[in-house]
């Protein structure tokens, strides 16, 4: 039976384009703990984002993998941190120093802000996904636990940057999420949203086979990669699509949601879902 639910947030539980989850899908999630199967959105988003993304519902996001894996929360209380290096941001501030598209950006006391970079290119480019307004000349020296670099460009310039940067710093891994999102998510090495899952379900006491997680981009490989229930929203990349094990309709059609309550039933009732017996798996 499944016992925890791992989700990602954007383009696959959420898909409003105001980032606000919908009524059926927030019914859903508590649906599934009233079953008591044990909710966490597992995102690159910061924890502050959650209460708005679940419409003020704090409660339903209370158990949380957010950063990629680098914090997470359990029942409202931060339990487990992991910084960046702060070395290794200095790194790629020089190796972007003469890349004229891209810049670091680092997350600072609820704050987004671009290092050694114009302010007035920044400004000049905006992104409705990042909101910066501020430049520092350097990486701050307090903990870092959320970076991505911004690419002013396509996604396969992002691509290309990313590459760039990997080959350049070892210790780090660098993610392009998904088309259309020209940013690029930054990580330690080898360090992904299953390292949040994986503290959630040791603490809980449950094994692989209870978990289940939900993506759609190519953040989410290293979670669905990692457990053996593992589900894709049919408008995911293709590289999600041929990993995970099972396959949900699109995210704009509430499909995880659907998911969600036939757990809660499957659980309530001593079973496994019935997507998962209906479909055929990709394993």
């Amino acid at each position: 039976m499944i016992r925890l639910v791992l989700s990602d947030l954007d383009s696959t539980l959420i898909w409003r384009e105001d980032h606000v989850i919908t009524p059926r899908a927030l019914a859903a999630v508590h649906a599934l703990m009233d079953a008591g199967v044990r909710f966490a959105p597992c995102t690159g988003r910061i924890y502050r984002d959650l209460p708005a993304m679940f419409a003020g519902d704090e409660l339903a996001c209370s158990t949380a993998v957010t950063s990629n894996g680098q914090l997470v929360y359990l029942d409202g209380e931060l339990v487990e941190k992991v910084a960046i290096a702060r070395e290794a941001l200095l790194g790629v501030a020089r190796e972007l120093s003469d890349v004229a598209d891209a810049y670091l950006v680092v997350e600072y006391g609820g704050e987004k802000v671009a290092v050694a970079a114009e302010l007035d290119y920044v400004l000049a480019h905006p992104d409705n996904f990042w909101s910066v307004r501020r430049a520092l000349p350097t990486v701050p020296t307090e903990p870092c636990y959320k970076a991505n670099v911004r690419v002013v460009g396509s996604f396969a310039r992002c691509q290309e940057v990313a590459a760039a940067l990997g080959a350049a710093l070892p210790e780090l891994d660098f993610v392009c999420p998904m088309p259309g999102t020209p940013h690029i998510d930054v990580t330690p090495h080898g360090f992904g949203k299953d390292h949040g899952g994986d503290f959630l379900m040791e603490r809980l006491g449950l094994s692989p086979e209870e978990v289940c997680c939900f993506g759609d981009a190519e953040n989410d490989l290293a979670v669905l990669r990692h457990y053996p229930n593992s589900v894709a929203v049919e408008n995911a990349v293709p590289a999600v699509l041929e990993c995970a094990r099972w396959r949900v309709g699109p995210a704009n059609e509430d499909s995880v949601a659907d998911a969600l309550l036939d757990i809660a039933a499957a659980t309530s009732e001593g079973r496994m879902p019935s997507f998962m017996c209906d479909n055929e798996s990709r394993a």
